[in-house]
């Protein structure tokens, strides 16, 4: 009794030392190690209540001593480097295998290389069987496709501007539009290079993202061990999660009256492989974003013919056996399609359609978020926007968990690598760019962010649309993670202006016309931050 009695006095002293002189860290720090000391020589820790109410007032006294901006990047540090330095360390969580998942793991990684005061234990939970994410095609025609990969897939971007800072890719006078089987190949050389399979836990499904009350993020999964079918569960807790589930995984369809009607098959893009199965078909693809673009056009080679439905259309316009077409409306009883524009009085009705491929896009989610995650995320079908997100990377309220390429109509690869890089550089004891503003003005950002529309003030539906927009984003991302230089510049510069050619060609390009844009073939400059052509089957000048 008389022990416990000392640790009550101590816990009472430790109380007066954190609330008379909490101005100065490095004191608060000593009187920790001072009643530490003073309580394990006297004996005092003889209670474990004692010991567990010690520790609480520890973590609470240090919380309300330090800026919540830095919360994130406690631990105790464990070990010391060779200069006598403490080390701190850090478990670091990060969800999917795929192109942010890899640029994710490579940052922190990157970061135990140069900095010797950290020391990060990253384990990247993916829940297929190999890293790729989306770029993973695998062949679903006799089960049901769940992958938006299709069979036949090039990429709509060169590859010297996809790339990663780090692994340059192209200006070999080769292709620069590329197959899915190229950019996985791609991707495995990037983990390969900088070893980051040692990292990743195959067939690991996330159940359950949980905040904990010390703002550690606990993690539950599920791994499928290969052996007869077995499951084994874990639970884990880290010091920091990062979110790359990626957001193709949930279809979004429109609500459209009388569609439940509709006589024919409907589909939506994430289950379309190949065009044979609209050979000699009349076929509607609903969206003309790029996916609605390569796949009316693919189809349009084997089909009938084709209705393109694009919401920025105002009258019909047909191009061979491809008609573009308004907005799609509704469906009558007796099967036919209504288009219209509400710039238009005109409208037209199509009643020979035998099926309907949406290519509408999909809905952000994350099946382990909920509202046991004490996380207080938002995402809701329809909408395509997630909140409250602080520069559509960190959770506003608790940027111990952040979300890597949310982001979309974007240069995918450079800028999941550059928001990485920013997550990292807040995580380290000393930050050397600049520092996320305190809890108000994150959750006063993202508020007007998501009420805003995006950078674009456009539709709810268009807040994470970055387009034009991302290379500010990239600037001020590698401005926060103390990356921004002459070479982040010329880099920036230099995927804008490829981005910018890239565009002007491919929206010259006529419904199912002849896919002459990836003949283009691009060598990068960025020493001059421009790019040389190569070859080119275009024929304006752009």
């Amino acid at each position: 009794m008389e022990a416990i009695n000392r640790g009550d006095g101590i816990l009472r002293l430790s109380f007066f030392f954190f609330f008379t002189m909490s101005s100065s860290r490095v004191f608060v720090s000593s009187t920790i190690l001072f009643v530490l000391l003073y309580a394990t020589c006297s004996g005092a820790f003889q209670s474990k209540a004692t010991i567990f109410r010690l520790s609480r007032t520890i973590s609470k006294a240090t919380a309300a001593a330090v800026p919540s901006r830095t919360l994130a990047s406690m631990s105790m540090s464990t070990n010391s480097n060779g200069n006598g330095e403490s080390i701190q360390t850090k478990k670091i969580g990060v969800i999917g295998g795929g192109a942010a998942g890899l640029a994710t793991a490579r940052a922190f990684l990157r970061e135990n290389e140069l900095n010797q005061n950290t020391q990060y234990y990253v384990t990247v939970l993916e829940s297929r069987d190999s890293i790729g994410g989306i770029w993973k095609y695998e062949d679903q025609t006799k089960t049901e496709k769940n992958r938006p990969m299709y069979r036949n897939l090039r990429t709509n971007l060169p590859k010297e501007l996809m790339a990663y800072r780090e692994l340059p890719w192209g200006s070999d006078g080769e292709a620069s539009y590329v197959t899915h089987k190229d950019v996985l190949e791609y991707l495995e050389a990037y983990a390969n290079k900088f070893d980051l399979l040692k990292c990743i836990s195959f067939g690991s499904s996330v159940k359950q993202l949980t905040v904990l009350d010390d703002e550690q993020i606990s993690l539950e999964w599920t791994t499928n061990t290969g052996e007869n079918g077995n499951v084994e569960t874990h639970k884990e807790t880290f010091d920091n999660v990062c979110v790359c589930n990626g957001h193709y995984a949930r279809p979004a369809i429109p609500r459209l009256e009388g569609l439940d009607t509709f006589h024919g098959n409907i589909i939506h893009a994430i289950e379309y492989d190949n065009a044979q199965p609209y050979a000699g078909k009349t076929v509607l693809c609903v969206g003309a974003k790029p996916s609605g673009l390569d796949i009316s056009r693919e189809i349009g080679l084997v089909a009938k013919h084709v209705y393109l439905s694009d919401s920025a259309c105002d009258k019909m316009q047909t191009f061979g056996n491809v008609s573009l077409m308004p907005r799609m409306q509704s469906v009558d009883e007796n099967g036919g399609v209504h288009f219209s524009s509400p710039r238009s009085a005109e409208e037209h009705v199509a009643d020979d359609i035998d099926a309907i491929v949406f290519c509408s896009g999909y809905d952000y989610d994350f099946p382990f978020i909920n509202d046991e995650s004490n996380l207080e995320l938002q995402f809701t079908p329809g909408e395509r926007r997630v909140q409250p997100l602080y520069e559509q990377t960190w959770h506003a309220r608790c940027p111990s968990v952040s979300f890597i390429g949310i982001p979309h109509s974007i240069v995918p690869f450079p800028l999941c690598e550059i928001q990485a890089a920013a997550i990292v550089s807040q995580t380290r004891q000393q930050i050397n760019g600049i520092p996320l503003p305190c809890l108000s003005d994150r959750l006063a950002a993202a508020s007007e962010d998501a009420a805003s529309g995006g950078p674009n003030g456009a539709r709810v539906q268009e807040t994470h649309n970055l387009a034009s927009h991302q290379w500010d984003f990239c600037r001020k991302l590698a401005k926060i993670s103390g990356d921004y230089d002459d070479e982040m510049e010329k880099f920036i510069a230099t995927n804008k202006a490829i981005y910018d050619r890239s565009g002007k060609e491919r929206k010259s390009m006529i419904p199912g016309g002849d896919d002459v844009y990836r003949e283009t073939r691009f060598r990068r400059d960025d020493e001059n931050q421009s790019y040389e052509i190569l070859y080119t089957g275009t024929k304006s000048t752009v």
